[in-house]
């Protein structure tokens, strides 16, 4: 939205683990002076953070 009024900022962290692995995490936060009233209309997006991260899985270990 024009004048930064409504912000929103996926993050994706990738932090190496001891034994090889990887953990993978994804943020996202809103910001702006009407971020309290849209976040309400926003539909739960858990799902679909969900199933990303899930392919996200598959293609790493079918590429590794």
């Amino acid at each position: 939205m024009p004048f930064g009024l409504f912000t929103g900022t996926r993050s994706f962290t990738l932090t190496p683990g001891s034994n090889g692995e990887v953990a993978f995490a994804m943020r996202e936060a809103f910001s702006g002076l009407l971020a309290p009233l849209i976040t309400r209309s926003i539909p739960d997006l858990q799902p679909s953070f969900d199933t990303f991260a899930a392919d996200l899985r598959r293609r790493a270990e079918l590429a590794g």
